[in-house]
């Protein structure tokens, strides 16, 4: 990807911050639950090549499916550890020595492990991974540090109100403070792109597509059980199915068929789910793992607006499964990239139930209500497609750039109180997708590094020296 103003960026970042104590330290991997470490590894998120622990390359070379049954958590794998290919399974722990206290050393059903993953290691020595067979296993120990840096930001926020920045801004003028923006949207759009190539690179294009779509249907609350529900359910393997048996398994696997009360719904509804049942019931053994506690998805419904439900952007994705190759086609060539034509298609998603029910305990709609907006369709531009077409095809750039700007979110009202306030700067920057995204990169580059409430951050005064 050629975006050079995106290394002016990052070259300026660091020289902001040379000499200035650590910024805050990210959420440590020790704290993130099992699932989440899961799903990271499985996207690539942690890279492909790593050292074991015994000092060894070890390069994956396939990433197997996402176990649905008992057994190893990763099956189907293929492992280069030295000059030796392995095939086999992969076990993924928070802590080394859950292999123990899982029992997993006495299973045979864990034989064909050939590594074993875990973000924690035990004090006072090192803790040795063994089949029942006495056979040793490959181990890596995951880092923080391995994560795609756009994982690795502290969960926090700063103050809302006007920032030092501000005077310095506003006596930058217009081209300049453009410029900045420009730079700072640059240097997230390589972040981003970054992200989705590593899932390229994983598991493909295709499932690529699809995990990062899903993962935009479910906005900032689902996002996560929307990409470990597409990684559970692989686009490959969905596709063989017919759409009602599609749409089954993944109202199934995501638990929601299990959750809602039959009896409580609306007759238009119960005709719904027993067409989902009818095939439910035949296959939901295969994936009984998912529903265990400890393996269940976490769907967050409260606070949403209706149309933003959970089980209604799955019905979203249920048609989108529908579309789906015409869909893709138009993002496996840069070069034959028509941005009117997919947002058209992407507006035209439609559903016999979800077309007019937000989620399956309520009344229908009045009238049909659209899968998916303008807003939600421009985002997965700026957020995936965009993210993933510039690298190959950096003339695209442009077309992002002349993106209109999105409704604001939260963030982007406290980046801009930061920076700007109210003012006529502030309303000049605020047109355009690129605008809100260099103002985000600002507010988590500077404002969320700075540990002293803007009263020590270096920012303000280095201002004057972007060029």
């Amino acid at each position: 990807m050629n975006l050079p103003a995106a290394r002016a960026y990052e070259a300026f970042h660091a020289d902001v911050f040379n000499g200035v104590e650590e910024p805050l330290l990210p959420r440590s991997l020790a704290e993130r639950p099992e699932m989440e470490l899961q799903s990271l590894w499985f996207a690539g998120e942690f890279g492909q090549e790593f050292t074991s622990a015994d000092g060894q390359r070890v390069s994956i070379r396939e990433w197997g499916v996402w176990n649905a049954g008992p057994g190893p958590d990763f099956t189907g794998c293929a492992v280069q550890v030295g000059s030796t290919l392995l095939h086999g399974d992969i076990e993924l722990d928070p802590d080394a020595r859950d292999w123990e206290r899982h029992q997993h050393g006495a299973n045979p059903a864990y034989n064909k492990v050939i590594l074993h993953l875990f973000a924690r290691e035990p004090e006072g020595g090192r803790f040795f991974t063994r089949t029942s067979e006495h056979r040793e296993i490959t181990q890596v120990v995951l880092k923080q540090e391995m994560l795609n840096d756009g994982l690795a930001r502290p969960t926090r926020q700063a103050a809302a109100r006007l920032g030092r920045c501000s005077a310095p801004l506003a006596e930058m003028g217009e081209v300049q403070v453009t410029s900045l923006l420009r730079a700072a949207a640059q240097y997230r759009m390589q972040r981003k792109s970054r992200r989705v190539h590593q899932w390229v690179a994983a598991h493909g294009r295709e499932q690529a597509v699809y995990q990062a779509l899903a993962q935009a249907l479910g906005y900032r609350a689902n996002s996560l059980p929307f990409l470990m529900l597409a990684q559970r359910m692989p686009v490959r393997s969905l596709l063989a199915l017919e759409p009602q048996e599609q749409e089954a398994l993944l109202f199934g696997v995501s638990g929601f068929l299990e959750a809602v009360p039959f009896d409580e719904t609306r007759e238009d509804t119960r005709g719904y789910l027993r067409s989902l049942w009818e095939t439910w019931w035949k296959q939901r053994s295969e994936f009984a793992r998912w529903s265990e506690p400890a393996h269940r998805l976490h769907w967050r419904s409260s606070g949403s607006r209706p149309g933003n439900h959970p089980q209604r952007r799955l019905g979203t994705l249920t048609a989108l499964l529908k579309k789906w190759k015409p869909l893709l086609a138009l993002l496996r060539d840069p070069a034959r990239w028509n941005a009117n034509d997919w947002t058209a298609s992407m507006l035209a998603l439609r559903h016999d139930y979800w077309d007019q029910h937000y989620t399956l305990m309520a009344a229908p709609a009045k009238n049909p209500v659209a899968l998916l907006g303008g807003t939600r369709v421009q985002e997965m531009l700026a957020n995936v497609v965009y993210p993933l077409l510039i690298p190959e095809r950096d003339s695209l750039w442009q077309e992002y750039e002349d993106l209109p700007a999105m409704l604001d979110n939260s963030k982007v009202k406290l980046a801009r109180t930061r920076l700007f306030v109210d003012s006529t700067m502030a309303r000049t920057f605020q047109k355009r997708v690129f605008h809100q995204q260099g103002l985000l990169q600002l507010y988590e580059d500077f404002c969320l590094e700075d540990d002293s409430n803007c009263a020590d951050c270096p920012f303000p005064e280095r201002l004057k020296e972007w060029r």
